[in-house]
């Protein structure tokens, strides 16, 4: 009987040995396993980062590499519409240049001419009994502005008499048709107030006729710029007023303060031998209008490319902030897989890993494969 529970016992006490050998060494098997595929895990984890990290930098070389070259391609475009556009202007202003000293060669050719007052007057006599009649006046005036464009322009790049409000009664003498304005140009032809400049040499009577004069040229100009100027309407901002008289031209610029007025209501006075000049001007503005249409289309495309820009470093910002959420996200789930792994311990007990130690020193534990524990 005593050796019965004799037995019993050493199968007990066997067993319980057994048991606390099988926990332990599972526990090994578990943190063995457990480390492993935490190591894993890590190097996994910093496979990714460092792969990201690469593929971020290899997209910021190639962005850094595509926009240098944007700009450098800017910068060339910049660089050679401003040389053109230098070239264009240094050549229009030569050209300019030209015809002013043309203009001061008429101008130096009329002072000639109006230092023998009586040769002048003479042909002014003669142009009188000629130009009795108003509407020949007006035809004559007409007539010469007609032959002139003709000279000067082609054919198709001007009309005569034009109705610059439709369905109106008024209209203007002839208009220069550009890209898509019309420039009115209308004839004047005041004798009655040129006349008395040549009939007398009193001082006080020549300032009479030169103030009957300039008080008849305001009133045909603020004509002018009531009837034809109108923009609303298709036409410039701005008319010539055309004197089919070199002298009678002469007389109106030679008063400074009746040119001021008359540029100010912008109707500028032009005459057979300025008309020329005049026109050449007025298409020079418009090419360098034109011309500044297409450097402010380039602005603006610069301005929509840096639009685009700012939208594109808002969203690289946006991968970022992204990319550093991602950082927080697997520090929090590091810190709670040591959590983890803290608990498990204190679950299997470290006193235990001792014991066995001790109990079961030399022994090796049987081998479980890692597929059965993930199983």
């Amino acid at each position: 009987m005593i050796s019965s529970i004799l037995t019993l016992l050493g199968v007990t006490f066997g067993l319980g040995l057994l048991l606390v050998y099988l926990s332990l060494w599972l526990k090994t098997q578990l943190s063995a396993h457990f480390m492993e595929t935490h190591e894993r895990l890590e190097r996994t984890l910093g496979q990714n980062r460092q792969e990201l990290q690469n593929g971020l930098f290899k997209t910021t070389l190639a962005l850094e590499t595509k926009f240098q070259s944007l700009e450098h391609q800017v910068g060339n475009r910049l660089e050679s519409i401003g040389k053109s556009v230098e070239s264009k202007l240094n050549e229009n202003l030569k050209e300019g240049f030209k015809h002013f000293e043309k203009v001061q060669q008429h101008l130096q050719a009329a002072e000639l001419k109006l230092a023998s007052l009586n040769v002048v007057g003479q042909s002014i006599s003669d142009l009188n009994n000629l130009l009795k009649l108003p509407h020949l006046r007006g035809g004559f005036g007409e007539a010469t502005l007609e032959r002139l464009l003709a000279d000067f322009l082609p054919i198709g790049s001007y009309e005569l008499q034009y109705a610059i409000v439709p369905n109106s009664t008024e209209r203007v003498d002839a208009v220069v048709k550009m890209a898509h304005q019309v420039l009115p140009i209308d004839s004047k032809f005041p004798r009655e107030q040129v006349l008395p400049l040549f009939e007398t040499q009193d001082p006080a009577l020549l300032e009479n006729a030169r103030k009957a004069l300039s008080d008849c040229i305001k009133v045909q100009a603020k004509s002018i710029a009531k009837k034809y100027v109108r923009p609303e309407h298709g036409t410039t901002d701005m008319a010539f007023l055309f004197l089919p008289s070199e002298t009678l031209y002469f007389e109106v610029i030679r008063d400074g303060k009746l040119f001021e007025e008359t540029c100010k209501l912008k109707v500028y006075p032009v005459s057979p031998n300025t008309l020329a000049i005049g026109l050449k001007s007025v298409l020079m503005a418009q090419e360098y209008y034109n011309m500044s249409k297409g450097v402010e289309k380039t602005i603006e495309d610069l301005k929509k490319a840096r639009k685009h820009f700012e939208h594109f470093e808002s969203r690289f910002g946006e991968i970022g902030r992204g990319l550093r959420k991602a950082q927080e996200a697997f520090d929090t789930a590091s810190s709670h897989l040591g959590h983890y792994e803290t608990s498990v311990f204190r679950l299997t007990g470290e006193v235990a890993a001792e014991a066995l130690g001790e109990t079961t020193s030399g022994v090796a534990a049987p081998k479980i494969e890692a597929s059965s524990l993930e199983n």
